[in-house]
């Protein structure tokens, strides 16, 4: 019904399919996994009759009326699959065929076409972010290599770029601009990863990227502002040169040329750059949006992990900034769920790591173990359980100072201690009910959210 039948019924077959995938764990656990062939067969036929004979060509009216709506149960089901369910165990069969005839339709189509779009992207992001590292090299290889999928990126990108579509309400919409941060963002993961080869890359202005965040961050989609955060994680973690992007700097960002030497070694983001990206992430730091808050902590783990390689001085004046010490007064004071969140103490952990003692003092420690000690080591997730592990390492080991007393020192190791106990140290991701966490049209796999720290073994 949802591929052949006429737009009303389709849809109600589409919403009732929806239903269904959701509550499958209950009484039908293979329900998403004997859907994958059915769907696969709907593609390849459509793959036809849509996109047959080249772009705006060869369309009949059932196949551009069915495709959206096969593409959006395609992620249903990708979404409804159990947590590291086995069949992304392997990017081949069913999985690599279908993502092989997603990816060539979104090359083909017209980048007006937003409604096939956006469900597209959204399920080849979460195919690359839910295969195994061992097995995502044909993947993102064979991605990479689809410049019709490559040329809609750039269309996406340069679309949210222009000035004109920054401050005009009939521009990209929001959900697309979304998906296409957050497949680029694992493209540039992987394609580091597997050294893969880049036939054709995308061109990106940093300067816009974080205007837009320092600027326009009120007027902008909260689930935009985590995937653009998102974008420049995995650019900041490869030092802002990627084959798969080519990021231009601006005069909002470095100084006049020829550039200093602090300017040189950070380009294209430049000192200026940097302190503007810290202020802005200490900004969204502030906010309720679990997202968010998960996004801008990792993103000032690798803004700060990238200053560190290319200008130690610039981390340590980044992170020693007045806003610094208000920010962790602010969080510090906005009750206990908050202090013991783990992005929180992942984000003490940071500012212990770049500035030791400078922003933090021994109180704002012994507050946090006192905050712990209320609740109960047993109560904590497992992901807060392990950043306080690494937050406890910190503060005993030598390289930081250490509580003054020998009484808060036990303290300390008793604390470590009985979180060996509780939860197993080699883990770090949190405990979670599902791969992929469904919002509106976008699909956001949780794993890239998870908050990771420098060392899991620690």
């Amino acid at each position: 019904m949802v591929s052949t039948r006429e737009a009303p019924l389709a849809e109600r077959a589409l919403g009732v399919l929806q239903v269904l995938c959701h509550r499958q764990r209950h009484y039908e656990p293979g329900l998403c996994a004997q859907l994958g062939p059915a769907l696969l067969q709907v593609l390849q036929r459509l793959s036809v009759e849509n996109v047959g004979h080249g772009p705006g060509q060869g369309h009949t009216e059932q196949a551009v009326n069915s495709l959206p709506l096969v593409l959006k149960l395609l992620c249903v089901t990708q979404a409804s699959d159990l947590p590291l369910s086995s069949s992304y165990s392997k990017m081949d069969g069913v999985h690599f065929k279908l993502l092989y005839h997603v990816s060539n339709i979104a090359g083909r189509l017209k980048p007006t076409d937003t409604e096939s779009l956006l469900p597209a992207f959204s399920y080849l992001y979460c195919c690359l972010s839910l295969s195994p590292a061992h097995c995502s090299d044909r993947a993102v290889s064979m991605l990479l290599s689809n410049s019709g999928l490559m040329d809609q990126l750039q269309t996406a990108l340069s679309s949210a770029s222009s000035e004109a579509s920054l401050s005009s309400s009939a521009c990209l919409p929001s959900a697309l601009l979304c998906c296409s941060h957050l497949l680029l963002s694992s493209l540039i993961t992987l394609q580091h990863f597997h050294s893969a080869q880049v036939h054709r890359n995308i061109s990106w202005n940093l300067h816009t990227a974080v205007h837009r965040l320092l600027v326009q961050k009120r007027n902008t989609d909260n689930l935009l502002l985590v995937s653009y955060l998102r974008l420049l994680q995995a650019l900041l973690d490869v030092d802002l040169a990627s084959p798969v992007m080519c990021v231009s700097s601006g005069p909002g960002l470095v100084g006049p040329r020829p550039l200093g030497v602090e300017d040189g070694a950070l380009y294209p983001l430049g000192s200026r750059g940097s302190q503007c990206l810290s202020t802005v992430l200490s900004g969204l730091l502030l906010q309720k949006h679990e997202l968010l808050l998960r996004a801008s902590v990792s993103c000032l783990s690798s803004l700060l992990g990238f200053l560190q390689r290319k200008s130690p001085t610039t981390a340590t004046y980044v992170v020693c900034q007045p806003w610094s010490r208000f920010l962790l007064y602010c969080l510090l004071g906005s009750g206990e769920s908050c202090l013991l969140h783990p992005a929180i103490l992942r984000l003490i952990s940071l500012l212990l790591q770049h500035s030791s003692t400078a922003v933090l003092s021994e109180l704002d420690l012994l507050q946090v173990m006192e905050a712990v000690e209320r609740r109960g080591v047993k109560e904590l997730s497992q992901e807060a359980a392990q950043a306080l592990r690494l937050l406890l390492t910190q503060v005993l080991s030598s390289a930081v100072q250490p509580p003054t007393t020998e009484q808060h020192k036990q303290r300390a190791r008793n604390m470590l201690e009985s979180l060996g106990l509780q939860t197993p140290a080699e883990s770090c991701s949190p405990d979670l009910h599902s791969n992929i966490l469904r919002v509106g049209d976008v699909s956001i796999c949780l794993l890239d959210f998870s908050l990771k720290a420098d060392s899991c073994s620690s």
